[in-house]
Formats: C-alpha cells, sequence, structure tokens
C-alpha cells in the first residue's frame, strides 16, 4: 500500500464519514453530493480493503480498521490545517474561547479557582469546562482538540512517549484528623500510619496510591475502612470518626478551615505528590494553548 496511489481528498472523506456516521451528513459537512461521497467511501474500501462502515439498523457503525485508522487520519488533518493556515493570533482581552481541562478534583479545589480569578482580570471572555480525569487517559480527545490539557498527579496516569508532559508541582502529603483527636505529637508517625484506620481519597477508584507503595518499601500496609472518590465526604466521615485522611498538604489546609479537621505532617521519607500537565503535539503551538499553559503554571509556582 502506497501513499502516492491515494488521493489525499479521500481523507478528509473518511474524516467526515466516521465523524458524521452518515453518507449524507458526511456530504453535507463537506458541501458535496450524497453520490459523490458514496462514491468516495467506494475508493476508500477498494484502497483499504475493508469495508470500514457498515449500515446496521443503528446506522453506520465503523469497522475495527476504521476505527484504528481514524485517530492517525485526525492527526494528520490537524496538523496539515495548522501548517497550512495563517499563523493563529490570541487575544485573551477579545477572545471568546472555551478551554476544555480533564483534571481531578484536586485541580478543581486547589487550581481552578485561583485561575477563574485570574481569568476575570486578563481574558474575561475566556469559560473554562472540567471534565473529571478517569482510570484512562483520553487519548482520542487529545488529539482531536475536544480536550486541550489533561492535570493528574502521577499515580493517576500513565503517559505515552509522544504526548507532551511537564510537572508543574510537587507537593507533600499531609494527614487530617478531626481536630479534638488527642495525639502524642502534632504529627503523624510511622505507626499511626499503620495503626489508624485510613479514609482512601480515591477519585478514580484505584485501590492504592503512592503511600501504600511506600509502606510497602518497609514491609508495612495500613488498613482502609472507606474509599471515598469525595474531598468532601472523606472529610465529613474523619471529622466524626478516629479516622486518618491522607491527601495533599494544600487541600488538606483547605479542607481543614471549612470542617473541625486539622492537617498534620507525615514522616519526612513519605514520597511527595507530583501534578503533570499533559497535552497533544499537534496541538502543542497554537497561541491560545501556550497562552493558558503559562498562565496555570504561574498560579502552581512557588512564590
Amino acid at each position: 500500500m502506497k501513499l502516492h496511489q491515494l488521493d489525499l481528498n479521500l481523507l478528509l472523506a473518511f474524516d467526515a464519514l466516521m465523524t458524521q456516521g452518515s453518507v449524507t451528513r458526511a456530504a453535507e459537512s463537506l458541501f458535496i453530493s450524497q453520490p459523490a461521497m458514496s462514491h468516495a467511501l467506494n475508493r476508500l474500501r477498494a484502497f483499504f480493503d475493508d469495508p470500514l462502515l457498515v449500515r446496521t439498523p443503528q446506522g453506520m457503525l465503523p469497522t475495527p480498521r476504521a476505527q484504528r485508522l481514524h485517530l492517525g487520519v485526525q492527526q494528520v488533518l490537524r496538523l496539515l490545517e495548522q501548517q497550512l493556515s495563517e499563523e493563529e493570533l490570541f487575544e485573551p482581552r477579545q477572545s471568546k474561547r472555551r478551554f476544555v481541562l480533564c483534571t481531578t478534583d484536586y485541580v478543581e479545589c486547589v487550581l481552578i479557582p485561583p485561575l477563574i480569578q485570574r481569568l476575570r482580570r486578563l481574558a474575561p471572555g475566556v469559560t473554562i469546562e472540567i471534565r473529571i480525569l478517569r482510570d484512562t487517559l483520553p487519548e482520542a480527545e487529545l488529539a482531536s482538540g475536544e480536550i486541550d490539557l489533561v492535570l493528574g498527579f502521577d499515580e493517576y496516569m500513565q503517559v505515552p512517549g509522544y504526548l507532551g508532559k511537564e510537572t508543574w508541582l510537587t507537593e507533600p502529603l499531609a494527614g487530617l484528623v478531626r481536630a479534638t483527636l488527642e495525639l502524642e505529637e502534632e504529627r503523624i508517625t510511622l505507626d499511626q500510619l499503620i495503626e489508624m484506620p485510613h479514609v482512601f481519597h480515591s477519585p478514580l477508584g484505584t485501590s492504592e496510591a503512592s503511600l501504600d507503595r511506600y509502606l510497602q518499601s518497609l514491609g508495612h500496609s495500613r488498613t482502609i475502612s472507606v474509599n471515598s472518590q469525595s474531598y468532601m465526604s472523606a472529610a465529613a466521615i474523619v471529622s466524626q470518626s478516629d479516622h486518618l485522611l491522607v491527601l495533599p498538604s494544600m487541600v488538606a489546609e483547605l479542607l481543614a478551615t471549612h470542617w473541625p479537621l486539622k492537617s498534620l505532617p507525615l514522616p519526612e521519607d513519605v514520597p511527595d505528590y507530583h501534578l503533570n500537565c499533559v497535552w497533544h503535539p499537534v496541538h502543542a503551538q497554537q497561541p491560545a494553548l501556550i497562552w493558558l499553559k503559562e498562565l496555570m503554571k504561574e498560579l502552581v509556582s512557588p512564590v
């Protein structure tokens, strides 16, 4: 199969067919006739020796080969579009751009509030949409531009090497306990990490964190009594029990200002968290994305 044998216009037709799931709608999106789009689909089928899209009672469904091809074709088309278009300008004060961030509730609590405050002053027309990061990285959405940035911690993300990645913040963990709980020291010791029952905050539903790996390296483990996907519910449980909640120190301090809780340091050799920003290289040179990344990095950088 040789590239010079393929009419590159067919890639536009393929992308439209995959996106629209209909010959008629794909033709309309490219402003061509339905017979012309049907002809393009037949040529694509012949070139790839695959049906690509199959008519079913549920509509036109892609074959596994088509699904594999589509992500790469989208990336090629977006990159080509960027290279051929005039340099994109981004004026923050005039922009109505909507940025989509996929992230954890940590970033929602710590980074998004000051970001919104900064945007009101610098770019009042810019809006932010938050999508919660699940247990898999949204690679297809990053490639298509549906998601601009992914922000999360190392333990939640396995990042392929072809994606851009920066570590924006390194933060120690802290122990959160009810304010009236009496301890021998105003800190959490290794023995207490092992002996106290834990509320485990797991936004992605995982069963293990960096703290567990740290304890395992010392030949120990902890007792997790409750697994919660919400900071608020985890804080509520700890405020009314003798449980311990281990989480990033900035969130611990934030929760301690709103609940009858206190934040205590952990043993010094407990590993820190690393907040990473991930993006797709196809969109890396967009002035709007560069501007947002720099603005957010300023907010998490030490003073």
